[in-house]
């Protein structure tokens, strides 16, 4: 698909989005409810968040555990920082320009490391699947609520079964379609000429990927990796949590830390969804959700999605830079001493 129908189409999906979140919503009631926020909130809410994406770069660190080069921490949270501001120009692009600065910074491969952000993004999701299972099991009990947050009856046998069902039969497929393309490049490999080493190159790139995917059988310390992946995640919920505050919504609505965990989980949906940096998907989940689960007028909710997203992307755009061009001098001192 040409570049710049994708870029339109995740401008659209994003619009439509804003449009959804916005149509029931004076905005001039955003504007009133933004005013009665507690700015003092956002500086623990920045320290935070440089914190988390810290420590995603110290877990990635981890992943370089095959007595290749390890890049520096600088080196590494600067890519992070780079990447998430890519992720504002165009959906997941800083999971491509990421590894590429790192691989850069250190003459490693640039499949092997977008191989290691791949195992990040299973990590990840895997970590969102078992939180999201905690929640619906331990903080949302009433399935009515659930049905109506995410337009499902889930209380229909049925219904549910069509979903598990429709889950395992996309998995049998891409992993058929795995195995064949391996099999099918192996085969096509195996030949003289141009084609076969065109192949030839594509399955080193794919080798050197698959090895940044498997890095993690080469964990040294799982605990460690573990406690890291933890600590991101209690990052994401306070990071949820905080605003709560500076709305005045744990005094007004009852909202607790256990519904920052249900909040997390709702706008990792938002986040998701390929639009500039989740701009309108995740304003729209947020409010919904906050609406739908704890009676929260969409314009208070709109206003707690707008802010907290807002300061999450300013903070990006402020730093990055300021990151790119430290590490450019240290990068260039650390030239000096060799």
């Amino acid at each position: 698909m040409n570049k710049y129908l994708k870029i339109f189409i995740s401008i659209a999906v994003s619009a439509l989005f804003l449009w959804l979140a916005f149509k029931e919503v004076e905005f001039s009631e955003v504007v009133e409810a933004s005013k009665e926020m507690s700015w003092g909130w956002i500086t623990p809410f920045a320290v935070l968040t440089l914190f988390s994406h810290y420590i995603r770069a110290e877990r990635w660190r981890m992943l370089f555990n095959d007595g290749g080069v390890v890049p520096h921490r600088s080196t590494l949270f600067t890519g992070v920082m780079f990447g998430y501001l890519g992720n504002i120009v165009f959906p997941r692009l800083g999971e491509i320009t990421r590894p590429i600065y790192v691989a850069r910074q250190v003459g490693e491969s640039n499949s092997k490391l977008i191989g290691t952000i791949v195992l990040e993004r299973i990590v990840d999701v895997v970590s969102m699947f078992v939180i999201a299972l905690l929640v619906g099991i331990f903080l949302v009990s009433d399935v009515e609520v659930l049905s109506r947050l995410f337009a499902v009856d889930l209380t229909d046998p049925q219904i549910l079964a069509s979903i598990l069902k429709d889950l395992a039969f996309y998995g049998v497929i891409a992993l058929v379609i795995g195995v064949g393309l391996f099999f099918l490049l192996r085969k096509l490999s195996q030949g003289s000429g141009a084609f076969p080493d065109f192949v030839k190159k594509v399955r080193e790139t794919a080798k050197s990927f698959f090895v940044g995917v498997l890095s993690i059988r080469k964990l040294k310390n799982w605990p460690l990796f573990v406690f890291y992946t933890a600590v991101i995640w209690l990052a994401y919920i306070t990071m949820t949590y905080i605003p709560f505050w500076m709305f005045d919504m744990q005094g007004q609505f009852d909202l607790s830390y256990a519904d920052a965990v249900v909040l997390t989980m709702v706008s990792a949906v938002g986040i998701a969804i390929p639009t500039p940096g989740g701009v309108g998907s995740y304003h729209y989940f947020v409010m919904y959700s906050l609406f739908i689960l704890y009676a929260v007028p969409e314009a208070t909710g709109l206003a707690f999605a707008t802010i907290a997203h807002a300061a999450t992307v300013v903070i990006v755009v402020i730093t990055s830079p300021i990151l790119l061009a430290l590490e450019k001098y240290l990068s260039l001192k650390r030239e000096s001493k060799e």
